[in-house]
């Protein structure tokens, strides 16, 4: 029985997002808008990668594909 490598597969899910949805309501999706976000360093406080859910990335990544990456531990004050 030969060993059969695993494939990895990206842990962050992208979700589709309705155009309506998006060009109507102020939606807080981003690290840049998170509690757990530290502006000075860029990091987030809970050792998440910030680069997938920054704001930049998060409307490139809508205009090219209709999808965004959200992060499951966002806190808003």
């Amino acid at each position: 029985m030969a060993n059969k490598e695993r494939k990895i597969r990206p842990s962050i899910k992208r979700e589709k997002v309705s155009a309506f949805d998006y060009q109507h309501y102020n939606h807080r999706f981003s690290c840049d808008d998170c509690s757990h976000f530290d502006s000075s360093t860029e990091k987030c406080t809970l050792g998440y990668p910030t680069e997938p859910h920054r704001k930049a990335q998060q409307t490139h990544e809508y205009s090219m594909s209709g999808t965004m990456a959200f992060c499951r531990s966002h806190e808003i004050d």
